[in-house]
């Protein structure tokens, strides 16, 4: 398997809320909003695409800090 071909990381929701540090209402509520990755049905189980739920936490965090200016 090539690098193009890597699999993703797939996160159950202990591990969503883990990593963002929100609780399952704010992230189904965020979820239904459109703001956050949807989970995807694997089963009986919903999961996330760890590269998804990580590029809303760098999507965070760029929202909430102000850009710096040099000089």
């Amino acid at each position: 398997m090539g690098a193009a071909e890597k699999l993703e990381e797939l996160l159950s929701l202990d591990r969503v809320r883990q990593t963002t540090g929100m609780g399952t209402t704010f992230i189904y509520g965020e979820i239904k909003a459109g703001r956050f990755p949807r989970s995807i049905r694997i089963g009986r189980r919903a999961l996330w695409i760890q590269s998804e739920v990580q590029g809303w936490v760098r999507q965070q965090i760029a929202l909430n800090r102000p850009a710096q200016v040099d000089g």
